[in-house]
């Protein structure tokens, strides 16, 4: 796992090789005039998009957040960010057409993740760690018995920790697959006190993916899976 002080700010040439994985940190609740530039680079179905929230600051957020990824892909690409063209899967994931750069975003509350890599698929997520009433009744439902025991028995105080660990380490490793919810049983971690392992994947070889837990923030829990063992992990804060 990674320590929040891990975050490093980029520098002015910034690269990215095969065997590196970026990943980046950023706020959501901006000021009012950088949520006003990012509204202008916005495609017109993004823009639409923003207009259907229903409060002010999902809408400022999804603004932020599409912005953010514009600019840094722009940055990647060597094109300016409104030039950036997404094409999206039947279930709404966006990527990039006819590039070897691949990412995935994920955001909680006002902090968002953007994992970025060359010829490789990725996944990261992130999510506050809070308290959930049938955290019981969830583990039963969406984990393996294995991972429900582990959780069961630890002490009150921490099983919402440990739910969200393992949560955003299989949500990481189904966005990068492309795998639905229904494989969530399949999948199968194992915890350590600061790292998660993958036992069981619902198909494929453990060896050909990369999981890293994350640390975001406080409060906060994050992971990021990658193709290949092969792969050198950098973290960058915006």
């Amino acid at each position: 796992m990674n320590n929040q002080g891990d975050w490093r700010h980029p520098p002015a040439d910034l690269r990215l090789q095969n065997a590196q994985v970026h990943v980046w940190r950023s706020p959501l609740d901006l000021p009012t005039e950088r949520i006003e530039l990012f509204a202008k680079i916005l495609s017109s179905d993004e823009q639409i998009r923003a207009d259907r929230f229903r409060f002010a600051q999902h809408r400022q957020r999804f603004i932020a957040g599409r912005g953010i990824l514009r600019s840094l892909l722009g940055r990647y690409l060597q094109i300016a960010p409104d030039q950036v063209q997404f094409i999206y899967s039947e279930k709404g994931k966006p990527s990039l057409a006819n590039q070897r750069l691949q990412f995935n975003v994920a955001h909680s509350q006002g902090l968002a993740l953007y994992a970025v890599a060359l010829d490789r698929p990725v996944g990261v997520d992130l999510e506050q760690v809070r308290a959930i009433a049938d955290l019981d009744s969830l583990t039963q439902r969406f984990f393996s018995p294995n991972e429900h025991a582990a959780i069961s028995a630890l002490p009150a105080c921490q099983q919402s920790q440990a739910f969200f660990r393992y949560w955003v380490c299989k949500e990481a490793y189904l966005k990068a697959t492309g795998d639905g919810l229904a494989k969530l049983q399949a999948l199968e971690m194992s915890l350590e006190s600061n790292q998660a392992y993958l036992t069981k994947i619902p198909q494929g070889n453990i060896a050909d993916w990369h999981l890293r837990e994350l640390a975001p923030a406080a409060n906060f829990v994050g992971a990021i899976v990658s193709s290949s063992q092969n792969c050198n992990l950098t973290c960058w804060q915006l």
